[in-house]
């Protein structure tokens, strides 16, 4: 056994024990999990789940488990990519899931019909199964009872599915989409679809009331405008925009509307026909969304809004074509936009948001004036033809909120309304009558304040009458308020403030209605009930409108008229190339400014054209442009002719600087005329300078620490640094092992270990010397095999397996390494076989990295050697090199000099110093380096400088010596033998004696020279040879003790993994333990805790069967008390006759129909129920008000058979009431009995699942407590069965080594004997074997020869038989013999007998035809026969009809007559009716058993006649 065979769970590899065990897999499992979106109950229990994900799910309720029923298929590109591999891990990882197997749906081979994401937003139950839809749009019905998921019908409603619901009949599937549809689907039937209602999707951006009180206005978020009534709200007509809108106006002046989009542009719709609305005008006037429209409250102005702080000022009469008046700015984001008319001048209120979140609040008050002259003439009121208003026209103050605020609204009296950001109160404001001073402006604090909204963020609408204050907001309720009362509020909530609140607001003209909106997409109207007190206020209110509607109505019906005159807006065609075109235009002008700088002539910017998506103000600026371009178009001619000239003066000066010497020439920025921007980009260039230099020092500073720190614990801390030893002539390189000083805690704890495995061999040798003094041999053989302490006596088993072993020590093959020969032997290392506790294997650990400490230690001092013997050659040839050097230049050779360099893998000590020759830049010198190092150059020069100078040692030195301080031979030996001046000044045949000697001496001293320079020249060549050779020879020695230290090297790496192999094995096995004691930990944790639960659930069990017994033991008891009713009837109505009791028990035995009471595993009753009926709930158990009402039904229907109507003739009154009572008793018993029983049944089911627990934690705990006993187990055979490192011979392992780590776990070690001497029996058997076939082969063969032979004789004998029997039975018959001898006449006879045979066949068919045509005619009178019958049938039914009238005629006047007559002979009647009834019911007996005498006679009768057998021959 291994390690690899113990399968330890998870937390305990990770040693967790308790909840962190449990959650351990929840961690490590980073899979997103699945968000559910919907959910289904079923009658069971169960609940299914739709997720986003487009999974299904089942929650069994019972064990509170889930299991996927459906997954949708991933979106990867290969089906074993990381996303699939991914989702099954997910699977896997997970504990709460169960079964959570991906089962992939087979759907068909189309891809529409499989299920993905998003595919189960809602789920509803049906009978069927489960109806399921999302938004890809498809309806689909999921079939719940198979393994599969499959599709039992589908139907797509081509829109995002949001909802299902069924009614209780379940016949028909209300389909509810996102985008405003409604469908109803008929369950079944997958095309009966059918749309109910289409009412588009989105959000209501805006709401507003038609002038006149008779229409309401909402406009949705994707622009659909819709119109509806406001008595009834029924939905008149709509109309798209089709753009999605922001917000919309409803104008009190005119029948139209004005919508705000988010392309920036406000459009009016025609609404003069609510019938056909339609868009007149659309105007763009922002580039960004419109977010605020709102009109005056006598429709003279539309003021808009948008987030860029742009306000708009329009003017809403349709007369002026809804034309732009002006604009303004303001700081920040637009929040509200609200107006207040006073005498003819309208005040408008704009709150703004600078900080940039809408959620601060306002900060800010915009607040101007408009008045009715800038309706006659706007021009005086704006500054430019930009339609830009001025200030003081409008009378424009910028005031700051003092408190952030939401809303706002002004009212009368310069009163500004506004709810606090943080209190949510609301606060009454006074605004200054007058602009503030510019700098002197006081915020706006609240004068008072009153209870407002319970979240921020409400909103303000002032009624128009100006009376009302109506506030919303997100918290979904409206307060509508009196001016003159505001602490006294009216609050309603029409919607839920977790679908976002109230969005938008509106009053009616006459203020008796609000309309809301919100975030749902609900429009709510709300009417005011009135009391006493307050119809004064309507009526004003009333009045108001009244007035306003009389005074608007003239210019309502002209601008009414004029709007209707107008014609329908038409959207521009979009070009298709807007931008390439807008691109071209530029290019254009690029190149024309180009081609005018270079033919220098003035260059004059093209008159701007609008672009395609201009909006109104980039017209106006553009209109604006082109008038200041007409106004001042001498003036910029004049600055272009003079910048012409200008820069032809500059040109001109570039030439001639051109022309100038280089030390008069100037710059090119000189030139620049642009001193300021010359400045700013000569900072600017500064400014990234030094920000890129403190950049590079940064850098250069942390790679400095980095340095430092890989310095540190890479070079510093290393005892032993790390070095390489390369050869001369080859690529071989060896290095040392780099080796830390060991911590004094580690020689501390060897130290320890060490002292213990002493103390421990010390014990183990006392003992067994104690031993072998006891059991001492007699012989002296047997004393010299006493083992030494910690080894085992060497056998021939361990000399087999080992080489280089220590006959005194345990060998090298059980050891497991060859440390012993490379320095790492100890006599304090345990045996392999006696790892068995955990102190041994720490121990073990720790005497093993002593080990490898050793063997390396002893490797790096024979490589210190080698390093230093590899530094004294190089040392050696240095000094050769240069009697080299110094030959090569006395005899003029110019060959290469070898000079072997330590490389900086010899001395890493070069890779801390950078040398100057390494640096390839130019180094950077600050100025004071700068300054430095021109002084010491300087002084450098100079001490330079003096050298040349008169130098009186070199002087005497050349003029006594000659220069020199010791006379060489080479050195004599270049000089050459001086010439006689005669030789150079006179010819030859002028030469006297002596000067010819002299020129003999003078020749032979050149001879003699030449000859010792050749000689000289030739031992120096020989020096030379004999010293390169001594180089190459040394080199070649070392790269040879090189090789033998790399070999060397090799083993001692071999050796130290082995080592490390040990040690690792050590820590495995010492993992492995710790892991199990986690494991076991954690078991014996769960034990208890089911334990725990055992307790619980015994004790649950112990109380539920005492309830059991004894609601059992009442139960028992009433059902004897119903069967003693029945038993005592008798009894009870002992005082009347026989007849009259069995007529009242009859009647006592009537019940009426009680609905059947269904439990909770009552199963459905194939007569009870509507089965047609898909509702799946309609076989649900009986709830409490199903009993109470069945058993008020049960109460009416004793009372309706207690009536006296039902009480027999003959019955006395008394003993009928005895009976009702009695009856009813006994039906109440009987329903008490059902009662119970369901309740017994579900105590007793409770019981079952509770006893079902208590074994499941008893089968639990009994499954603990054997992985308990497995665990420990498995800790015996850890420690016992160790696993142990070996080393073996090559050719000792018969395994398959094909891969690149052999697996070892079937193999079996055994001695090398046994495997010969296995081999030589092998071949052995073998021989003898194959001389055995070859022997049987031969006799077999004989034998197979002879078995054939055999098998054809009795094959032919066989055949003679066969054809002897043949020739013996055969039989001649009279045809044969008539075949043989005659043919022809054989064949005549033949012919004969088949022409007979076709006359009988003939003969037999005219007597069928005759037959048939008998039948036929019998079948003709049983036809006349039934017809007759039928008529006389009619005839007795007529009088049967006549003789029931009569009876029934008779009986009525018997009955008549029978309160007349006296009830004397009542009893005589009675008998002699009971009397003739006991004599037809004889009769009846004694004629049923003449019958069977009959029968009896006849059979007697029948006995006696012959039978006719017929013999068939």
């Amino acid at each position: 056994m291994t390690s690899y065979t113990i399968d330890v769970p998870r937390p305990a590899i990770a040693g967790l024990v308790g909840e962190k065990a449990e959650q351990l897999e929840e961690i490590q499992d980073l899979t997103p999990r699945v968000i559910p979106l919907c959910q289904a109950w079923t009658p069971g229990g169960d609940l299914f789940i739709g997720c986003k994900g487009g999974q299904l799910m089942r929650v069994d309720g019972e064990v509170i488990k889930a299991r996927v029923l459906y997954y949708p298929p991933l979106r990867a590109e290969t089906p074993m990519s990381r996303a699939t591999s991914a989702a099954n891990s997910r699977f896997q990882s997970q504990t709460d899931l169960i079964n959570m197997s991906r089962k992939q749906t087979k759907l068909g081979a189309d891809d529409s019909n499989s299920m993905t994401e998003g595919s189960f937003d809602c789920i509803v139950l049906h009978k069927r199964g489960l109806y399921v839809g999302g938004q890809d749009g498809m309806l689909r019905l999921i079939d719940t009872k198979s393994e599969d998921c499959r599709v039992l019908e589908q139907c797509n409603i081509n829109h995002p599915i949001k909802s299902l619901s069924f009614p209780p009949s379940y016949r028909r599937l209300a389909i509810g989409s996102c985008e405003g549809s409604l469908h109803l689907y008929e369950a079944g039937i997958p095309n009966s679809l059918k749309l109910l209602k289409d009412l588009h999707w989105g959000t209501i951006m805006g709401i507003g009331c038609l002038t006149g009180n008779e229409h309401v206005v909402s406009v949705k978020e994707d622009g659909e405008l819709q119109v509806w009534t406001m008595d009834k709200g029924k939905f008149v007509s709509s109309v798209s925009v089709g753009v999605p809108a922001t917000c919309m106006a409803c104008s009190p002046l005119t029948h139209v509307a004005a919508v705000g989009t988010v392309s920036g542009h406000v459009m009016i719709v025609d609404l003069t026909n609510v019938q056909k609305p339609r868009i007149i005008k659309s105007t763009r006037m922002y580039h960004v969304p419109v977010s605020n429209l709102t009109y005056d409250v006598d429709g003279n102005f539309l003021i808009a809004g948008a987030e860029n702080g742009q306000v708009f000022v329009i003017d809403g009469r349709a007369s002026k074509d809804f034309n732009p008046i002006g604009y303004t700015v303001v700081e920040g984001e637009i929040l509200t936009i609200t107006t207040f008319t006073v005498n003819g001048v309208v005040k408008v209120s704009i709150t703004t948001n600078s900080s940039g979140n809408r959620r601060n609040g306002a900060d800010a008050l915009l607040y101007f004036e408009l008045p009715e002259d800038i309706l006659k003439d706007p021009r005086k009121s704006v500054q430019s033809l930009k339609c830009d208003f001025k200030d003081a026209a409008i009378k424009k103050m910028v005031l700051k909120f003092g408190i952030p605020s939401f809303g706002g609204a002004v009212a009368e009296g310069n009163l500004l309304f506004a709810v606090s950001q943080k209190t949510k109160k609301l606060h009454q404001i006074s605004l200054p009558d007058e602009i503030p001073k510019k700098g002197h402006a006081e915020p706006l604090l609240p004068e008072t304040e009153f209870p407002g909204h319970q979240l921020p963020g409400a909103k303000l609408l002032l009624s128009p009458h100006g009376k009302w204050l109506a506030s919303y907001g997100i918290d979904g309720y409206v307060q509508v308020r009196a001016i003159g009362s505001l602490d006294r509020f009216i609050s309603i909530r029409p919607h839920d403030y977790h679908s976002g609140g109230v969005r938008n607001i509106a009053f009616s003209d006459d203020s008796q209605s609000v309309f809301t909106t919100g975030q749902d997409g609900v429009i709510c109207c709300y009417s005011w009930n009135y009391s006493s007190t307050g119809i004064g206020k309507a009526k004003s209110a009333m009045e108001s409108a009244r007035a306003r509607k009389t005074k608007l109505m003239q210019g309502q019906k002209d601008e009414d008229e004029v709007v209707r005159k107008m014609s329908d807006w038409v959207p521009p065609l979009r070009s298709d190339r807007p931008v390439s075109a807008e691109m071209d235009q530029s290019e254009k002008e690029r190149a024309a400014l180009e081609q005018a700088l270079a033919s220098d002539e003035i260059y004059r910017t093209p008159t701007p054209t609008a672009a395609t998506n201009a909006t109104w103000q980039d017209m106006q600026k553009l209109e604006w442009v082109k008038a200041e371009d007409a106004q001042y178009h001498d003036v910029k001619k004049d600055l272009r002719v003079q910048i012409r000239d200008m820069r032809r003066t500059i040109q001109e000066m570039l030439k001639q600087n051109e022309t100038l010497p280089a030390i008069e020439k100037l710059g090119r920025h000189e030139f620049d005329l642009d001193i300021e921007e010359q400045n700013r980009l000569q900072t600017e260039a500064d400014s990234e300078v030094q920000r890129v230099r403190e950049e590079i020092e940064f850098d250069n500073l942390a790679k400095i620490y980095l340095r430092e720190m890989i310095k540190k614990e890479c070079w510093d801390d290393m005892k032993v640094k790390g070095r390489a030893v390369q050869a001369f002539y080859s690529n071989l390189e060896v290095s040392n092992f780099p080796m830390r000083e060991r911590s004094k805690d580690f020689e501390k704890l060897l130290n320890t270990v060490t002292i213990r495995r002493t103390i421990e061999l010390a014990e183990l040798a006392a003992r067994k010397s104690e031993i072998e003094v006891a059991n001492r041999p007699t012989t002296t053989a047997e004393k010299k095999n006493v083992p030494a302490p910690v080894t085992k006596a060497p056998t021939k088993d361990d000399d087999d397996l080992g080489e280089g072993e220590d006959e005194d020590g345990e060998k090298p093959s059980t050891t497991g390494s060859l440390g012993a020969q490379y320095g790492g032997g100890s006599d304090l290392f345990y045996s392999q076989f006696d790892l068995h506790t955990r102190e041994q294997k720490i121990n073990q650990i720790i005497l093993l990295e002593d080990a490898i400490h050793r063997i390396k230690v002893a490797f790096n001092k024979e490589f210190a050697d080698i390093h230093l013997k590899k530094v004294s050659e190089i040392g050696k040839i240095k000094e050769k090199n240069k009697r080299i050097k110094k030959i090569m230049d006395d005899i003029d050779l110019d060959e290469e000099i070898f000079l072997p360099l330590l490389s900086i893998y010899e001395e890493p000590e070069q890779l801390l110093e950078v040398k100057d020759e390494e640096v390839k830049v130019e180094k950077y010198l600050t100025p004071e380096q700068k300054k430095k190092k021109e002084e010491e150059d300087k002084m450098e020069e100079e001490r330079r400088l003096k050298e040349k100078g008169d130098n009186a040692r070199e002087r005497g030195l050349g003029m006594m010596m000659g220069g020199v301080l010791e006379i060489k031979k080479e050195d004599e030996l270049k000089k050459d033998v001086p010439k006689p001046l005669f030789m150079q000044t006179k010819e030859q045949k002028d030469w006297t004696e002596d000067e010819k000697r002299l020129a003999g001496e003078y020749e032979q001293k050149v001879k003699d020279l030449n000859e010792e320079r050749e000689k000289y020249r030739k031992q120096l060549e020989t020096e030379l040879r004999k010293l390169q050779s001594i180089i190459q020879d040394s080199m070649g020695g070392f790269d040879e003790m090189l090789t033998q230290v790399f070999m060397k090297k090799i083993k001692v790496m071999m050796v130290v993994y082995q080592e490390e192999l040990k040690i690792l094995r050590l820590r495995a096995s010492l993992l492995v333990e710790e892991e199990l004691e986690t494991q076991e930990q954690e078991l014996n944790r769960l034990v208890e805790h089911k334990k725990s639960l055992k307790a619980l659930t015994a004790a649950a069990m112990i109380e539920s069967k005492k309830h059991l017994d004894a609601y059992k033991n009442d139960y028992e008891n009433l059902q004897y008390e119903d069967k003693a009713m029945d038993k005592t009837f008798k009894r009870e109505f002992n005082d009347v006759t026989a007849l009259q009791q069995d007529q009242l028990y009859r009647l006592f035995r009537r019940r009426p129909k009680i609905p059947r009471l269904k439990g909770f595993d009552t199963p459905a009753a194939p007569s009870t129920g509507d089965h047609g009926l898909p509702n799946p709930f309609a076989d649900r158990p009986s709830t409490a008000r199903q009993h109470a009402q069945a058993k008020n039904n049960v109460e009416s229907a004793i009372n309706d058979l207690d009536r006296d109507v039902n009480n027999p003739e003959g019955v006395e009154l008394s003993v009928w009431e005895r009976l009702c009572k009695f009856r009813r008793i006994k039906i109440e018993n009987e329903f008490l009995i059902k009662q119970k029983a369901l309740v017994f049944a579900e105590m007793e089911a409770f019981y079952r699942k509770r006893q079902d627990e208590d074994e499941i934690l008893k089968n639990e705990i009994e499954d603990l407590q054997m992985k308990i006993s497995k665990l420990k187990n498995d800790e015996a055979r850890v420690n016992l069965n160790l696993e142990v490192q070996l080393l073996l011979k090559q050719g000792q392992v018969e395994t398959d080594t094909s891969t690149f780590i052999a697996d070892y776990k079937n193999s079996a070690l055994i001695h090398r004997s046994v495997v010969e001497e296995l081999n030589t029996n092998i071949k052995k058997l073998g021989e003898d074997k194959i001389a055995s076939m070859v022997e049987s082969k031969d006799f077999r063969k004989g034998i197979i020869q002879l078995e054939w032979e055999h098998k054809k004789m009795l094959m032919e004998m066989e055949d003679f038989q066969n054809k002897m029997k043949d020739i013996q039975f055969m039989k001649v018959t009279r045809e044969i013999q008539l075949f043989l001898n005659n043919v022809a006449e054989y064949e005549a006879k033949k012919a004969d007998e088949i022409n007979k045979l076709e006359q009988t066949i003939m003969t037999q068919l005219k007597h069928h035809e005759k037959k048939l045509a008998h039948q036929k005619k019998i079948l003709r009178e049983h036809n006349r026969t039934i017809k007759a019958k039928d008529a006389d049938n009619t005839n007795i039914d007529s009088d049967l009809m006549e003789r029931n009238v009569t009876v029934n005629e008779r009986k009525l006047i018997d009955e008549v007559n029978a309160d007349r007559r006296s009830d004397a002979g009542k009893d005589k009647r009675y008998m002699e009716i009971v009397q003739r009834r006991k004599l037809v019911d004889l009769a009846k007996a004694q004629a049923q058993e003449v019958a069977v005498l009959r029968a009896e006679v006849e059979r007697l009768r029948m006995r006696t006649f012959p039978a006719l057998v017929q013999v068939e021959h």
